[in-house]
């Protein structure tokens, strides 16, 4: 081998040219050990560190907001199937701090509203549009359908200032009688007027009904004007309940239940068929829901009194007697007359022409 061949392998690392190329561990490596390990941790200029410590700080920041933004976008994606799954209540109120901390969405507040509207929350989609949705930029197609919304929001509150005048002009000392005759005439002539909301109408002539199928028809009435009146789904079951079709009004507690799972009138609903059909804790359970969610409902207090009564909690049942009776609506008769034994439970319930 000759001298300069000798000096090419000495000095063959390519980088360099003052060391062998380290074949260690790779045979076909051009670099000396030196030279690659320099090659490797590359020297960072300095003149790039401020703007590498912006990018880090922006990295970091963006990372602690990820996880809420990521929350609020998984909701905005399913909050209707989480709404199919009872958590209506819950979904549109979490829609709403999403809107909070992201004001300038208009995609959020526009589902808000929507999703507000389609299950008949009205007092929420009202709130929301004029909180998130005034003075902002919305596409053709979009500012139609809001339009729209704010059409049957005109006529639903219309209708309740129409009936809101005519209690303002009785006085406390009319004759109850007489006051149900002229708030049912004032319903009988908005029926009339296409520019009321006539679902609303039809739940109150309920209200003034003195049939029990004239009730039940003007409640079905209201419902095919507006299929998510949860109030009016739980009046009629009630009616189907004393009328002795306890699996007819099981399905309209049902219905309300499958979009929001605590709502108050269909759990005391729910608790009672539980109680009449022999399953007291089932009952207990239902009526528990319904006294936390709203225990203001009609007759939710006086259920959950009832079904703690019949669980043997004495002592929680006394609470709630006393509770009701510093809210002014004390147990009536009938009620004290179950809780005495004085009357069944079917016959507290059911209607004796019913069964």
């Amino acid at each position: 081998m000759d001298e300069q061949t000798i000096f090419d392998e000495l000095c063959s690392c390519e980088m360099c040219r003052q060391a062998p190329a380290d074949k260690t561990e790779n045979p076909h490596s051009r670099l000396c050990r030196r030279c690659r390990e320099q090659a490797i941790h590359y020297p960072f200029p300095w003149i790039f560190l401020p703007i590498a410590l912006a990018v880090l700080a922006l990295t970091v920041f963006a990372y602690t907001q990820m996880p809420k933004d990521l929350a609020d976008y998984r909701l905005y994606a399913t909050a209707e199937t989480e709404i199919e799954h009872g958590m209506l209540y819950d979904t549109l109120s979490q829609l709403e701090q999403a809107a909070q901390r992201h004001p300038d969405s208009t995609d959020l507040a526009v589902r808000l509203v929507t999703l507000s509207m389609d299950y008949g929350c009205y007092d929420f989609a009202a709130y929301s549009m004029n909180t998130y949705l005034t003075g902002k930029s919305l596409s053709d197609t979009v500012y139609g359908e809001m339009i729209h919304y704010q059409n049957i929001l005109n006529r639903y509150y219309d209708t309740l200032d129409e009936l809101q005048a005519v209690s303002d002009q009785l006085g406390d000392d009319t004759d109850p009688e007489l006051a149900a005759v002229i708030f049912k005439e004032k319903l009988q002539d908005l029926e009339k007027d296409p520019d009321m909301y006539q679902p609303l109408i039809w739940y109150y002539l309920a209200q003034f009904s003195e049939d029990p199928e004239e009730y039940k028809s003007c409640l079905l009435r209201c419902l095919e004007g507006n299929p998510m009146d949860f109030t009016a789904m739980s009046d009629l079951g009630t009616r189907l309940r004393r009328d002795g079709d306890l699996e007819g009004a099981r399905s309209y507690y049902e219905q309300v239940l499958h979009y929001e799972k605590t709502e108050a009138l269909a759990c005391r609903g729910m608790a009672i068929l539980s109680l009449l059909n022999g399953e007291k804790e089932e009952a207990l359970t239902w009526a528990q829901t319904a006294y936390e969610s709203n225990p203001d409902a009609v007759y939710v207090r006086d259920t959950y009194l009832v079904i703690l009564s019949e669980n043997g909690k004495t002592q929680e049942a006394e609470q709630i007697k006393q509770e009701m009776a510093d809210a002014g609506t004390p147990v009536e008769e009938d009620t004290q007359a179950l809780l005495n034994g004085e009357i069944t439970v079917r016959e507290y319930y059911l209607e004796e022409e019913a069964l």
